[in-house]
């Protein structure tokens, strides 16, 4: 090759996703390539043309244009245009002129189709559709499958029959059954039908501890219809069913037949650091310096569930449950020591533990909801002592004291039901900066421990609130805006500045939350009550408040700056740092994945304008 042609393929060679190929395949590109060279202020394409060619900046820039004469965005060297006319048709839909004098390098459309045909790589990357790329960039950036639990499906953990009961065996009868077998449950059955499951704990608390008569049927101490799991299912499916329902035991079915059990301890067989025996472990912990020493164990789970290939948003769910199951030992401790509550309570987590969406470490957020029977004289100093109890807890193991003092600690923040409903109606009513804050911590709320029905009124009476308020749905759409992602006109990311965190993605403030406050503004305007980002987004879409492509993109978007942030606290764990951040510098990512994370951070970008248009934001002043 030439000088000048060898000078084009290394340069070639330096722009995804042209830097993953062989030369072979980039000296090809270099032979069928054009040169044109453009002044500022030419139309390189106009709305309405035809364009044959996908087009890479050598030098110089491009300002898009859309049919309004809208900027949509600028692309600098090393960036690509006119590949999505190109590789549809040829029909221009925006047009493209040229910012600064510009060298461009065109590459016929047949010949990149013939490339893409080849290697997947290029395909993904060139894909007209944002939210295609953004499923294949989740799924490559998970990795293979080859962990144990992703690669072994739940038939292969079955190693014993398991042992089954007729509904109406006496519980002695029972009991001695299971201590026979050497089992941990049984199934209680009606002939071949499914009706519940018994383990070894419910003799302790429905038998013993309630002074049951052991002549009744085992059917009146049976947890009825419970969870199950195909034999089919891969083993990690089972992990996550066990971590979200708090469960140690789950039927096997192929097809109506029950054909064996799988238990927490299945699967610790397949994998040392595991969520259900990390959960198993902190209902048995004694005392505090045992939970303390369990918490430890979090950053070890977090690095085996990013490398066991699992998506995100089900790691989210599985690190909550740990979280979860430590708050609930602390309570059951405070109990034993306190005795049992002189009123009706509930105890509720707030922010991502409340969304089943924690990672490695968090600080904690809760709060109690009182009985109305509450009186500050008569039981004031049980629930003070309560609440010390599990914050001091939680912030022992890892879950640090809340900054904002939204905490069960914090005498605010610990009040009986008709003071919530207060604090509701103010926030709702008067939407200022303050309210809104608590707001956007306070729609986040769920029941841990106690009395359930104590939250469950209170969101029902906010919902409906909230459904047809429009001005504070304006506040709250205005206030999810306050966070753009990260990336400037020209595609380029938009780095944090001073401290630490110098030239690095905040992963959190600018990545996820604007996708969770997004949600949290769908499903309010809907009246749903999940709070999940992935279930609200759902939720929101059912009910006709987000297109089924904004929900998918929003979720596709998530679900990779989620992965990203997850993979960059695994291997700060993975290098001895024990307080992973959300700090990512680019330089740590390959230029697909930087490309991958653009695309995410602009279906953010383009889904907040839709929520600012909808709302008219900008009258709010």
């Amino acid at each position: 090759m030439e000088i000048e042609q060898l000078e084009i393929r290394d340069f070639l060679a330096r722009c995804p996703p042209l830097d993953k190929l062989e030369s072979a395949a980039l000296e090809r590109l270099v032979d069928s390539l054009e040169i044109s060279y453009v002044r500022k202020g030419t139309t390189v394409l106009k709305i309405g043309g035809q364009n044959l060619n996908l087009y890479l900046i050598r030098m110089g820039a491009v300002e898009v244009i859309d049919p309004q004469g809208r900027l949509v965005g600028r692309h600098p060297e090393g960036e690509w245009f006119g590949y999505r006319s190109a590789l549809s048709g040829g029909e221009i839909t925006l047009s493209v002129i040229a910012y600064e004098d510009s060298l461009l390098y065109a590459l016929p459309a047949d010949v990149m189709e013939s490339l893409m045909n080849e290697d997947s790589g290029v395909k993904n990357f060139f894909d007209a559709k944002k939210n295609e790329r953004l499923k294949g960039a989740t799924t490559d950036m998970r990795g293979s499958d080859n962990a144990a639990l992703i690669s072994t499906r739940v038939s292969g953990l079955i190693h014993r029959t398991p042992l089954l009961v007729e509904a109406g065996t006496a519980i002695q009868d029972a009991a001695q059954k299971m201590k026979d077998a050497v089992s941990t449950a049984m199934l209680v059955m009606d002939g071949d039908r499914l009706l519940g499951i018994v383990t070894d704990r419910a003799f302790c608390t429905k038998v013993v501890a309630a002074g049951r008569d052991i002549r009744g049927e085992i059917r009146d101490i049976m947890t009825p219809a419970p969870l199950t799991v195909r034999s089919d299912a891969m083993a990690a499916e089972a992990l996550l069913m066990m971590a979200r329902h708090n469960v140690r035991h789950l039927p096997v079915t192929d097809g109506e037949k029950i054909i064996g059990m799988v238990t927490a301890t299945d699967l610790i067989r397949h994998q040392s650091h595991n969520a259900i025996y990390l959960i198993n472990e902190i209902h048995r912990a004694r005392d505090i310096q045992a939970l303390v020493s369990l918490s430890q164990q979090l950053p070890d789970v977090l690095v085996a569930l990013v490398q066991s290939s699992m998506m995100a948003n089900d790691i989210g769910h599985a690190i909550s449950s740990v979280g979860e199951a430590i708050t609930r030992r602390l309570l059951d401790m405070a109990t034993r020591k306190l005795g049992p509550a002189p009123v009706d309570y509930v105890w509720i987590a707030a922010g991502s533990l409340a969304r089943r969406e924690q990672t490695a470490r968090s600080d904690q957020d809760n709060a109690i909801i009182l009985s109305d029977d509450y009186n500050p004289e008569q039981h004031g100093q049980y629930f003070e002592d309560l609440a010390r109890f599990v914050c001091d807890g939680l912030n022992d193991c890892g879950y640090v004291y809340c900054p904002g003092d939204v905490m069960a600690m914090n005498t605010k923040w610990r009040q009986p039901m008709s003071v919530w409903r207060t604090y509701f109606r103010e926030w709702i009513d008067t939407p200022r900066p303050k309210a809104l804050m608590y707001s956007s911590i306070f729609f986040d709320l769920r029941a841990i421990s106690g009395n359930a029905a104590l939250l469950e009124s209170l969101q029902s009476e906010v919902l409906r609130k909230t459904q047809d308020n429009s001005i504070f749905l304006a506040h709250m759409a205005a206030n999810a805006l306050a966070f753009a992602p990260p990336l400037g006109f020209f595609r380029s990311f938009v780095l944090e500045k001073g401290g630490e965190q110098e030239r690095a993605l905040n992963m959190k403030k600018r990545g996820v939350m604007p996708i969770i406050d997004l949600a949290r503004v769908y499903a309010l305007s809907v009246g749903s009550s999940a709070l999940n980002t992935f279930d609200r987004l759902q939720a929101a879409q059912q009910r006709g408040a987000l297109s089924q492509t904004g929900m998918q993109d929003l979720r596709d978007a998530y679900e990779l700056i989620t992965t990203v942030r997850l993979q960059h606290q695994a291997l700060q764990i993975q290098a001895g740092n024990r307080a992973p951040d959300n700090y990512v510098p680019p330089d740590q990512l390959s230029s697909l994945e930087r490309r991958h994370l653009k695309d995410a951070f602009e279906v953010v970008s383009n889904l907040q304008s839709a929520l600012e248009t909808r709302y008219q934001t900008g009258r709010l002043g």
